[in-house]
C-alpha cells in the first residue's frame, strides 16, 4: 500500500504549510484503495457518498480534536478535493456546515443525543439547509419559521410558502441524513432571529414524518442528488435548538445576549468562516493538480502542425502563456489558501479572549462580509481563480481535457459551482465595495505604481493592486457623495453605481492575494528556491494585468504603454521559469497515486487505456 509522505524543503511548507502529513497520508491511501476496490461495485451515487464520506469518518481524529485545529480541517479538504470532487461537497456539507454549527453553536454537542452521536460516527450524513428557492439573497429573509411549544418546549418546524423550501444536498436513499436548519425562531407570536436547530431528515427508509423531500434535482457541476425539502409540523426537541446563550424560560420569556436579530444572523451563519478558511487551500489544491498534469501532458505531447512537426505542444509561447500561468495562479491561490487558515486562526482566538464582534453593518446584499470580509472575499477571489485554472487547462489539453477521468472536468465544476455556493461571490463582492466605499480614509487614487518596482519583480503586482484599490475606491466614494448630494438613497442611490462597487471588491481581493503571494516569496531563504519562485510570483501579476487590463486602463492605475509592454514580461518570466519546472511540479502537485487522472503520465494513451480496463 502506498505511503505519502512530507515533502521536503520551503517550498513543501508554502504548499502544504504546517499540516499533520500522517493524517494526509492516511486520507490519500484509504481513498485510494477504495477507489480501486469499487472501481467495479454497482451503486447509486447516494449510496455511494454515504459508504465514502463513512470511510473518511473512519480515518479522522474525534470533531473536538479535528475542529481544534483548522490545519487538520484544511487537509482534510485538500486531500478529498483532490480525489473526488463531488464528494468534497458532501464533505464540507457534513463537517464544515452541520458538524461546524454543532460545535460552534451549542454549549455541549453530547446533549443533543442520538443524533449528535450518529453525525459524529458516520452512521448519518449531515447536511446543513439555510438557501430557500423562492427569493434572492433568501439568507436576509429566510420564511422557514420554528414555533417554540410552551406545553411541550419543542420547536414546530414549517415551510410556510413554497418559496421557502430549503436546498441542499439531500437526495436518493443513501441512509440516515441529518440537518441543520436555519429558521426564524417565533416566541409567543413575536420573531426573534434566525437561529439554528439539528433536525433528523431520513432513515434508511425515506423522508421521517413532517419531512418532505423532492424528486432529485441534476446539478452537472457537481453531480450528487439533491433536493428541495419542506417541513410540516416537524417537531425538534429543545436539547436540538442551537440556541448560542439564548433562552426561553420556564415562564416563556425570551433572552438572547447577541440583543437583535442582525446581530443573531450574523451570529447564526458564522459558521462560514470555517468553510471560507479551508476552502480556499483545497480549491487551491485543485488549481495546482490541473496545472501540473496540464504542464506534464504538454510537455510529452507532439503537435504536427506544418511549423514546427514533431514539436512539444509546451514550447509552443502561447501554451507556456496559459499553462505556466495558470501554475503561477495556483501557487499565489495556494499562499492565499494559507491566510485565510491565519485569518480564521486569530479570529478564533480573539473569540476565546472574549473579542467583540464585528459590527453588522455590512448586511445590505448578504450577510457574509458582515460575519467576516476579509473570509468571504478570499472565498470568492480563490474560487473564482481556481475556476479559471480549471477552464484554462482544459482548453489547453484539447479533448484530454474534457474527459471524465482526467479530473479537469470536475475541478472546474466544483470551483465553478461554488462562486454561488457558499455564500455568491458576487454578492460578497458586492458588499465589500460598498463597506470599503462607506469607510473612512483610502488613500489616493489615480496613480502609477512607483516606477523603481518593474513589472517582471514580485513586488510589481501587489502595487498594481493597491493603486487599482484606491483609484475605484475614491472614484465610488466621490459617486456616492454626488448622490447622497442629489437626495437619493437606498437603491435609487447604489443601482448606478454597483458595478464600481463590485470592481473594488474585487480589487480588493486581487490586493489580499497578492500581499499574500509576496509575502509568502518574500520569507523564502534557500536561494535556489528564490530563483524558481520570484519569476512565478512576477509571472502571476503579469498575466493578472493582462486579464484585467481593460480595468486597469480604465481607472488609471496602469498607462498603456505598460500593458502593451506585458507580453514582453510574460516571455521573459516563461523563459526564466522553465528550467525550474520539474521543481515546481513535483512540489505543488499531488503525490504519485494519490489521483487517478491518467492525464499527467509520460505515456498518456497508455495510461488512458489502463485506466479503462480496470
Amino acid at each position: 500500500m502506498t505511503t505519502y509522505t512530507q515533502p521536503l524543503g520551503e517550498l513543501g511548507e508554502i504548499v502544504n504549510g504546517s499540516r499533520p502529513y500522517s493524517l494526509r497520508s492516511r486520507l490519500l491511501t484509504a481513498l485510494a484503495a477504495d477507489r480501486e476496490q469499487s472501481a467495479h461495485a454497482s451503486e447509486g451515487p447516494a449510496r455511494r457518498v454515504h459508504r465514502r464520506l463513512r470511510l473518511i469518518v473512519d480515518n479522522l481524529p474525534t470533531v473536538g480534536e479535528l475542529f481544534r485545529d483548522p490545519e487538520q480541517l484544511a487537509v482534510v479538504g485538500e486531500c478529498v478535493a483532490l480525489a473526488d470532487p463531488p464528494l468534497y461537497m458532501a464533505v464540507l456539507n457534513h463537517y464544515a456546515l452541520c458538524l461546524g454549527s454543532v460545535v460552534t453553536l451549542a454549549d455541549d454537542p453530547a446533549v443533543i443525543g442520538g443524533p449528535w452521536q450518529a453525525l459524529t460516527s458516520g452512521r448519518a450524513k449531515g447536511v446543513f439547509l439555510v438557501t430557500e428557492v423562492g427569493d434572492a439573497s433568501s439568507h436576509l429573509g429566510i420564511r422557514t419559521t420554528a414555533r417554540f411549544d410552551p406545553d411541550t418546549r419543542e420547536f414546530v418546524l414549517d415551510t410556510p410558502v413554497v418559496g421557502a423550501a430549503k436546498f441542499s444536498g439531500v437526495g436518493g436513499s443513501g441512509g440516515p441524513q441529518s440537518a441543520v436548519v436555519c429558521a426564524r425562531l417565533v416566541v409567543d407570536g413575536t420573531a426573534r432571529g434566525v437561529f439554528s436547530f439539528v433536525v433528523e431528515l431520513t432513515d434508511a427508509v425515506g423522508p421521517l414524518p413532517g419531512v418532505s423531500v423532492s424528486r432529485s434535482i441534476g446539478v452537472p457541476s457537481l453531480p450528487l442528488d439533491y433536493s428541495l425539502v419542506r417541513f410540516d409540523g416537524v417537531r425538534v426537541p429543545y436539547v436540538q435548538w442551537l440556541r448560542d446563550r439564548a433562552r426561553i424560560d420556564a415562564d416563556g420569556a425570551f433572552h438572547d445576549p447577541l440583543g437583535g436579530p442582525d446581530a443573531r444572523l450574523q451570529r447564526t451563519l458564522s459558521v462560514g468562516r470555517i468553510l471560507w478558511a479551508t476552502l480556499p487551500s483545497a480549491v487551491a489544491a485543485m488549481a495546482r493538480q490541473s496545472a501540473v498534469t496540464s504542464l506534464r501532458f504538454s510537455a510529452h505531447r507532439r503537435a504536427h502542425g506544418r511549423l514546427a512537426p514533431g514539436a512539444r505542444v509546451l514550447e509552443l509561447r502561447n501554451q507556456q502563456h496559459a499553462l505556466l500561468g495558470a501554475l503561477a495562479e495556483s501557487f499565489a491561490l495556494t499562499c492565499a489558501g494559507r491566510t485565510a487558515r491565519e485569518i480564521w486562526a486569530r479570529s478564533r482566538t480573539a473569540a476565546a479572549r472574549g473579542a467583540p464582534a464585528r459590527r453588522t453593518d455590512g448586511m445590505t446584499f448578504s450577510p457574509w462580509t458582515a460575519v467576516d470580509r476579509p473570509l468571504a472575499v478570499l472565498k470568492a477571489v480563490t474560487v473564482r481563480g481556481a475556476a479559471r485554472v480549471a477552464a484554462e487547462c482544459q482548453h489547453r489539453c484539447g479533448l484530454a481535457g474534457f474527459l471524465h477521468p482526467n479530473l479537469l472536468d470536475g475541478y472546474h465544476g466544483f470551483a465553478h459551482a461554488f462562486d454561488t455556493a457558499g455564500g455568491d461571490s458576487q454578492l460578497i463582492l458586492l458588499d465589500a465595495g460598498r463597506a470599503l466605499a462607506q469607510e473612512r480614509g483610502g488613500g489616493a487614487g489615480g496613480t502609477v505604481p512607483p516606477v523603481d518596482v518593474p513589472a517582471d519583480q514580485p513586488g510589481w503586482w501587489p502595487a498594481v493592486a493597491r493603486a487599482q484599490g484606491g483609484c475605484l475606491r475614491v472614484e465610488l466614494q466621490r459617486s456616492v457623495r454626488r448622490g447622497v448630494q442629489a437626495g437619493r438613497t437606498g437603491l435609487e442611490l447604489w443601482n448606478p453605481l454597483l458595478d464600481t462597487a463590485h470592481g473594488l471588491g474585487e480589487a480588493y481581493g486581487a490586493r489580499l492575494v497578492a500581499d499574500a503571494t509576496a509575502a509568502a516569496v518574500e520569507a523564502v531563504h534557500d536561494p535556489e528556491l528564490r530563483s524558481a519562485l520570484r519569476p512565478l510570483a512576477a509571472l502571476y501579476g503579469a498575466v493578472e494585468a493582462r486579464r484585467t487590463a481593460g480595468r486597469l486602463l480604465a481607472a488609471g492605475t496602469l498607462a498603456p504603454a505598460a500593458v502593451r509592454a506585458l507580453p514582453a514580461v510574460i516571455d521573459d518570466l516563461c523563459d526564466r521559469l522553465l528550467p525550474h519546472l520539474p521543481l515546481l511540479c513535483e512540489a505543488m502537485g499531488a503525490p504519485s497515486g494519490a489521483v487517478p487522472a491518467p492525464l499527467g503520465a509520460d505515456d498518456y494513451a497508455a495510461a488512458l487505456y489502463d485506466f479503462l480496463d480496470r
